[in-house]
């Protein structure tokens, strides 16, 4: 029988969970807002985990984001020994934390779009060419 998914990809999830939890309930800084964990990366040898996090409502704000993972980094040690407790591996990976930029990138290629389209009904306004006159099929009826 055919495995779905690889031994990493489920230590990846399963630290994917328990440090979200970990964020949520036990770790307790006041410089650290509000944080999501937005995917792990583990090493084939299950050695090293690279923890892609999110902070919301910070998306702009440079140095408030290098502060952050500079403090998660910092207390690495205690989200290490609390994934020690609570999984069973031979190995507890070495954690490091990295910024996932995609939720801004995401957000700001949806207001291009968004643009563009506001951009591109103003022209068809102006020159008269109304898309609603025009069939669902592409055709004129006329």
């Amino acid at each position: 029988m055919q495995k779905n998914f690889s031994r990493t990809d489920r230590v990846a999830q399963q630290v994917q969970q328990e440090i979200a939890m970990l964020l949520q309930r036990d770790f307790k800084d006041p410089r650290v807002g509000w944080v999501t964990v937005s995917s792990v990366e583990v090493t084939r040898d299950l050695a090293y985990v690279t923890v892609f996090v999110t902070l919301l409502g910070q998306e702009d704000d440079e140095e408030k984001i290098k502060q952050t993972i500079e403090i998660l980094n910092k207390a690495q040690g205690f989200f290490r020994s609390e994934i020690g407790k609570r999984m069973r591996l031979r190995i507890v990976p070495e954690i490091k934390f990295s910024y996932d930029n995609s939720l801004v990138t995401g957000i700001t290629m949806a207001r291009k779009v968004d643009e563009a389209i506001a951009k591109d009904q103003g022209l068809r306004a102006k020159s008269g060419d109304n898309p609603a006159d025009l069939s669902t099929d592409g055709t004129d009826d006329e």
